[in-house]
């Protein structure tokens, strides 16, 4: 996703602690030098997601209300403090919701968004089909698609990266997609044409990349690039 800074996350395990206001914040990067909760998913206890009659949610974000006014923003669906839930964010993944329709985008160059990858694609000097590969694996095709992160749209903004770009609707697919193709393209400019460089910065920030000098070892990030080569390479383009 791109824009996601990493250090120390992993796919399985989100974190909650308090800031200096005492809010409730979570977050996939482990916090330093302050107490902190570890939130694990189903991946490692087992526990079902609220789809399937569970507590925990990948991409979905819960807002508890207590008794005195004070918030609790969780992936947890059930709490058991006296507290009231009051608003929900997101949506279940996009990797759940990929089937027919990303086959049929994938057969035809992109399917509906055929045109604004290519357009988008050939005013940076781009590969349509990689932009159309990392799409594929950042939302499957989904124009809704909502991370556990916060990341939106075809190719999975975060809201700082977006507001870089100028993207003022992170599901519009044009602006989405011109966007997202934009910042590709700098990080592909800014790691000298090294794709899995570029690809690694895209999902887990040009920082990780330059911190670890390389691929970050987060299992996370590694399996993305695979997924992207192995798109990529397998609609006829160069490992």
């Amino acid at each position: 996703m791109a824009g996601l800074v990493a250090g120390g996350t992993s796919a399985d395990e989100l974190y909650s602690y308090r800031d200096a206001s005492g809010a409730r914040v979570l977050t996939d990067e482990r916090p330093q030098g302050i107490p902190y909760e570890t939130i694990r998913s189903p991946a490692s206890t087992g526990t079902r997601t609220p789809s399937n009659g569970g507590d925990w949610s990948p991409s979905q974000i819960f807002v508890f209300e207590g008794p005195g006014g004070e918030r609790l923003v969780t992936n947890q669906h059930r709490q058991d403090n006296g507290m009231e839930l009051v608003a929900t964010y997101g949506r279940p993944t996009a990797r759940a919701r990929c089937g027919e329709r990303a086959r049929q985008a994938l057969a035809t160059g992109g399917g509906e968004f055929a045109d604004l990858i290519r357009t988008a694609a050939t005013r940076k000097g781009l590969d349509p089909a990689l932009v159309q590969s990392v799409i594929h694996v950042e939302s499957c095709f989904d124009p809704q698609a909502v991370s556990r992160v916060g990341a939106h749209g075809l190719m999975q903004l975060m809201p700082a990266t977006a507001a870089d770009l100028g993207v003022t609707d992170r599901f519009d697919p044009a602006q989405n997609i011109n966007g997202g193709t934009r910042y590709l393209a700098a990080m592909l400019e800014r790691f000298e044409g090294n794709l899995d460089l570029a690809l690694a910065a895209y999902n887990a920030g040009p920082g990780a990349v330059e911190r670890h000098g390389g691929v970050p070892p987060f299992r996370e990030t590694q399996t993305y690039i695979q997924r992207i080569r192995s798109q990529y390479t397998g609609n006829g383009r160069p490992n």
